[in-house]
């Protein structure tokens, strides 16, 4: 049977009612539930005004805008009941049994447990205000950096041939490629494997990478020439020790300085994530504490490992004719209570560092 997309994506919020949710609504007796908040009925299971507002609302903006007519709420209850009698049918034949399907239900308790007991514990507003000005006044680099540029040069030993390097590099136009690639042999670069002698500079076309003005890296005469070059493409001649330096302008990168303030929201959950994984390691350190745990590393050997065959999917497999399901068993983008949508790391994943944004 094919299910129309609206109504497929209806069926696929269905599944987000877990299986203690299911139990206790089906639990539920005929005369227990207020009849004009009743909106249908299978078998002994009720689903109530309630039940439909849960499982719209949960989701985003852009989902629940598709079920405000009444046409689209009776298409979404019709998903709900398909959801009910497909999963009646599935315990008649034992399903509710079955390792793969209890594994599931544990995971959805075991992310209800995270929620409630110990995620809604945490917040970002508990980081100390210290720990925050401790992190910016360690980490300055992260908050402030000078202006840089980056340049390419050529060195030779002779004032003459300088001179004629630096014609034709002027001759190169200011819109190629600022860095062109190992392999792109053209413009400035080109000048570069033709006359430099530095064998050195010839293996990276010339690139001096970033530097700011304070820079070490290379002598103050070329320092200070690079940044008096005005704009992308232009060129000079440098006297140096062992001979002359043409260098051209790559790219320049204005340097930011972001106050504290600015900056403080984003330290925080910084830390807060470190703090929230010291945590979790401290909770499930206790639980294993409590727990008799016994580990036959001998047996580790027995255990055959295929990595040449595709294993099913170790989430809550798709309903039947829905093809695209995400590994949860939704389309992608649409995830359970609790449980991260596909690609989102997990409550207590480190996030990268973010990078500072110049203003």
């Amino acid at each position: 049977m094919t299910v129309r997309p609206l109504a497929f994506v209806a069926l696929a919020l269905a599944f987000a009612t877990v299986a203690c949710n299911r139990a206790k609504t089906k639990s539920t007796t005929r005369g227990s539930s207020d009849p004009s908040q009743i909106v249908a009925k299978v078998d002994d299971a009720v689903i109530t005004v309630a039940d439909v507002e849960d499982r719209v609302n949960k989701q985003s903006p852009f989902v629940r805008s598709r079920f405000t007519t009444p046409e689209k709420k009776k298409e979404f209850v019709d998903s709900l009941i398909r959801f009910e009698v497909l999963a009646n049918e599935a315990e008649r034949r034992g399903y509710d049994k079955d390792p793969e399907v209890m594994r599931v239900m544990r995971q959805q308790m075991i992310s209800k447990l995270l929620q409630k007991d110990f995620e809604s514990k945490l917040k970002v507003e508990d980081v100390p205000d210290a720990d925050v000005q401790k992190y910016y006044d360690e980490h300055p680099a992260e908050f402030n950096q000078k202006d840089e540029v980056r340049t390419a040069q050529i060195v030779v030993k002779d004032k003459a041939k300088a001179d004629k390097v630096l014609a034709e590099a002027k001759a190169v136009p200011k819109t190629l490629p600022a860095m062109p690639s190992t392999n792109e042999q053209t413009g400035f670069r080109a000048l570069v494997t033709k006359y430099s002698e530095d064998p050195d500079a010839k293996q990276t076309g010339g690139d001096m990478q970033f530097i700011d003005k304070d820079s070490t890296k290379y002598p103050k005469p070329i320092v200070e020439a690079a940044f008096k070059l005005a704009e992308v493409g232009d060129v000079t001649v440098v006297k140096t020790d062992k001979g002359f330096v043409v260098l051209r302008l790559m790219q320049k990168r204005p340097g930011f300085n972001r106050p504290l303030a600015e900056v403080k929201r984003q330290i925080q959950q910084r830390l807060f994530r470190d703090m929230r994984n010291k945590s979790m390691e401290a909770f499930v350190a206790d639980l294993k504490k409590k727990s008799k745990i016994e580990i036959h590393e001998e047996n580790l050997a027995k255990v055959v490992v295929d990595t040449a065959t595709p294993g099913p999917s170790a989430g809550m497999p798709g309903m039947p004719g829905a093809p695209g399901m995400s590994p949860h068993g939704l389309p992608p983008g649409l995830s359970l209570p609790g449980m991260s949508p596909a690609g989102t790391p997990p409550p207590g994943t480190p996030a990268p560092r973010p990078v500072p944004q110049g203003k």
